[in-house]
């Protein structure tokens, strides 16, 4: 019985080792030939998956026929759509064989548009994020402390939606050290891919500086320099009415030139990210008169979508309520939740 067992294991092996391995293959236009599995084709690059190189990127122009053990997708050039084996009957031909169509079909090489294409994009996409932070401590001194943010973001091709929020309290034996708020809200209108138009307002709130509220009102241009998975940097320009509402002293109000700058990056891809906020209002009218805020730090992946969250929001005004220092630094230690969808 063991001899029979052997015997049956030893005949897979020897036809397991003879029989040829499945593969796609890729015919190229100067005769060569490569093996492995189509991944897609697109925008003229054709991506396959092999045992020796992992993925290899060949430009399509050079490709003279493909031939697959499997199904794929192809969309032609004038939308018809076709799922089947490829076989290479010619240079220049593509042969598919579809069940769909319940025979085969010879198509041109030049017309097949794309190959296992990825879906298109939502027609709107959604980011969402919270930070929350603080300490608590006791003993021969009580302190509290607290921090939240959180921003929202809705995306489609022509237009981009923001806003965000944080809030900031302290405590210290019973007495309150800090307590202030923000809020802002900026609407985006593309021109082209990377040029904007926007509309940005902003409210804000320091029990600390004297100061009821802080707002704005601006129209301006923005470009948008990079926009990918790793790297996000836009630029803004415009005019701004500023308006500082105070609970003791003279409110200040005036017309102002605005620059923005925003970075996200992956410092290291999907672990680790640096970002950077900032926002500067002139006075057009009082060449001394500015205000200046900004946000920066890094967050590192913890797992899924947590980060551990380290902050520095430093605020400066040039013109600051008498007795008070005219800057302001927070740095955070927190937990961020992200949230694309």
């Amino acid at each position: 019985m063991n001899r029979l067992v052997f015997v049956v294991i030893g005949m897979i092996a020897l036809l397991s080792a003879g029989w040829p391995a499945r593969a796609d293959e890729i015919h190229l236009m100067n005769g060569d030939r490569l093996t492995g599995e189509i991944i897609r084709m697109e925008k003229g690059s054709l991506e396959i998956k092999t045992a020796y190189a992992e993925k290899v990127r060949v430009m399509w122009e050079q490709v003279a026929c493909v031939a697959s053990d499997r199904d794929l997708k192809l969309v032609m050039e004038n939308g018809e759509v076709f799922i089947g084996r490829a076989l290479c009957p010619e240079g220049g031909k593509i042969q598919i064989t579809s069940p769909e169509i319940g025979q085969t079909a010879d198509l041109p090489l030049a017309d097949l548009q794309a190959i296992n294409p990825l879906p298109p994009p939502p027609a709107i996409s959604y980011k969402a994020s919270l930070t929350g932070g603080g300490n608590a401590t006791s003993g021969n001194t009580d302190t509290t402390t607290a921090y939240f943010s959180g921003s929202f973001e809705a995306r489609s091709n022509r237009h981009r939606f923001t806003v965000g929020g944080k809030y900031n309290y302290g405590e210290t034996d019973g007495e309150i050290t800090a307590r202030n708020a923000l809020g802002t809200a900026k609407y985006d209108f593309f021109l082209t891919d990377k040029l904007y138009t926007y509309a940005q307002t902003l409210f804000e709130r320091d029990d600390f500086q004297d100061l009821n509220l802080r707002s704005t009102l601006g129209l301006g241009l923005g470009y948008q320099i990079f926009d990918s998975k790793r790297t996000s940097l836009f630029v803004e320009a415009g005019l701004s009415y500023f308006n500082e509402d105070y609970d003791v002293v003279k409110d200040n109000h005036y017309a102002s030139a605005r620059e923005s700058v925003g970075l996200n990056f992956q410092v290291v891809p999907e672990r680790i990210r640096f970002f950077h906020l900032h926002e500067l209002y002139y006075s057009l009218e009082e060449s001394d008169s500015y205000y200046f805020r900004s946000e920066q730090g890094f967050r590192f992946l913890l797992f899924h979508n947590f980060f551990a969250n380290i902050q520095v929001d430093y605020n400066y005004n040039r013109q600051p309520v008498p007795g008070r220092k005219n800057y302001d630094a927070n740095t955070i230690f927190g937990l961020t939740y992200e949230h694309t969808f």
